[in-house]
């Protein structure tokens, strides 16, 4: 699996997997971007050791348990997970849509996958 890349800002262009995360609700505070190829590639099975790396609130802090809301611009859903290894309660948010406060892992997000719609998450349509 291709490991994604963590960057500030949103950069969805073309065919890449590209999802923001947020600090606070609402797409607000710090935010850091995840890409990657299409389909699974590109995403994290544990989210430790990332950090969001924009200014405002919340800049420098781990993104593992610290997300209220995401940004899926990849042109097929994305699903954040409770627990590392992209298990336990989710959240699948649909292609180019925001999650502006996420339900089941506000909070409590642990890895996230692309190109993958979770059977039992709450869904951002």
């Amino acid at each position: 699996m291709t490991p994604a890349q963590a960057s500030v800002g949103i950069h969805c262009t073309g065919d890449a997997s590209c999802g923001t995360f947020w600090y606070n609700s609402g797409q607000n505070g710090s935010r850091t971007s995840f890409t990657g190829t299409g389909g699974i590639n590109g995403s994290i099975k544990d989210l430790a050791g990332y950090k969001f790396l924009d200014s405002g609130a919340g800049q420098g802090t781990p993104v593992k348990n610290g997300a209220a809301s995401f940004y899926n611009g990849s042109g097929a859903p994305t699903t954040i997970f409770y627990n590392s290894g992209w298990n336990g309660p989710c959240d699948t948010v649909a292609a180019y849509t925001v999650a502006n406060q996420l339900v089941n892992t506000y909070n409590d997000n642990a890895s996230f996958a692309f190109g993958a719609s979770g059977s039992n998450c709450y869904k951002f349509n």
